[in-house]
């Protein structure tokens, strides 16, 4: 009896180590499947802030372009390249002779006119809220209005407002005191920045009668008490402000389905020499390559598993955005970015392999607001 006891509680007490073993086991599961969970989360919750970070930057260069540009000219004017930049000017010409008439002597009078902005903003700008046409031409309607008339330049002025409105302020300050200025007419009334500026003028009669101000969309609301004179040209500049967000994405109605019409493989990704061979569950093209969506019973999306990129891909991936460089989802993803050298984002390095996959892994996390009824590729 006694030798049948003491192997029972021996029995027992390797049931209690194993029980123990096994619920050690599973608490180390635990904490690893949680402390991965809390890595995806902060990985997120990190790209979710750099959208709203990047959101807020691209809503308030909006608002800076159009300030840079002061008046923007009417959307059909720019599309049309350097014939609706000829356009904007001959039309400009004659708005300023008619509100000249009044002045004795105006006939004969030599019109100046100097235009400043940020080209490569607006460029930016056309680009971000979807102005395709416009953005195209806009260098070409830059060169048609400088070209049409001797006297008038469109000039860029570079980057940040405050380039531009050094030179507004230089350029009033050379001509208001030049005896063979006749009239100034300026294009600052949607900035309350340029009030004190034109503050030493404002109890001069001769000055007064000197400057005129051109309406904007908005009358900056410190322009409401200045004597000068404020005039208002049609046809010429935009009826509307410029929008400050991306047109929303329209859903593509594709009827090819994979059980129908399988998508034919691109060439497959030439792994880089120094990074690791790929794992053999990974697939080796292009993830998202354009082609049928994957559909499941229910017509909802089914995105292709795409596998687990090596820790060195995922820290090589953060060593190229660790600089707060941003990568372009559709250049490196879908190599369609249209935007080209004026894409906010960054085309380098070329991501292949590995990298593309992590890349692609990363984007996802970010979902699409049609969310299972995405249709595109």
């Amino acid at each position: 009896m006694d030798g049948n006891m003491s192997s029972s509680l021996i029995d027992r007490l390797e049931a209690f180590k194993r029980s123990d073993e096994e619920r050690q086991n599973f608490i180390e599961g635990l904490i690893e499947s949680n402390n991965k969970l809390e890595n995806e989360l902060k990985v997120a919750n990190s790209d979710h802030l750099d959208q709203l970070n990047s959101r807020r930057l691209w809503q308030e260069k909006a608002q800076s372009y159009e300030n840079k540009l002061n008046e923007t000219f009417e959307d059909r004017l720019i599309s049309q390249g350097a014939t609706g930049g000829g356009e904007a000017a001959n039309r400009l010409l004659n708005s300023i002779k008619r509100s000249f008439q009044q002045h004795e002597g105006a006939i004969h009078w030599k019109i100046i006119v100097r235009v400043y902005a940020n080209i490569e903003g607006l460029l930016k700008q056309f680009a971000y809220i979807g102005f395709i046409e416009e953005e195209r031409a806009l260098r070409q309607f830059v060169a048609g209005f400088t070209q049409s008339q001797p006297l008038f330049d469109f000039v860029d002025a570079g980057q940040g407002k405050e380039r531009a409105d050094h030179k507004i302020k230089e350029q009033l300050s050379l001509f208001v005191n030049n005896i063979q200025c006749k009239h100034i007419m300026l294009g600052v009334a949607h900035d309350n920045g340029y009030v004190p500026t034109l503050d030493p003028y404002k109890s001069n009669p001769g000055k007064v009668s000197q400057i005129s101000l051109l309406k904007p969309l908005h009358l900056g609301r410190e322009f409401y008490g200045l004597p000068f004179e404020v005039v208002q040209f049609d046809s010429i500049f935009r009826t509307a402000e410029l929008p400050n967000d991306r047109p929303p994405y329209k859903l593509q109605n594709r009827s090819a389905y994979a059980s129908k019409q399988p998508p034919q493989p691109p060439p497959p990704i030439s792994p880089r020499k120094a990074q690791p061979a790929l794992n053999n569950h990974l697939i080796t093209r292009n993830p998202i390559y354009p082609g049928p969506v994957l559909l499941n019973k229910d017509d909802e999306r089914v995105d292709e598993y795409l596998g687990t990129p090596s820790e060195f891909a995922e820290e090589l991936l953060k060593s190229y955005t660790s600089n707060g460089n941003k990568l372009c989802n559709i250049h490196h993803l879908l190599q369609r970015c249209n935007a080209g050298p004026r894409c906010p984002y960054s085309h380098e390095p070329s991501l292949e392999g590995e990298e593309l996959i992590a890349f692609a892994l990363r984007a996802r996390l970010t979902a699409c607001h049609a969310r299972s009824e995405c249709r595109n590729s």
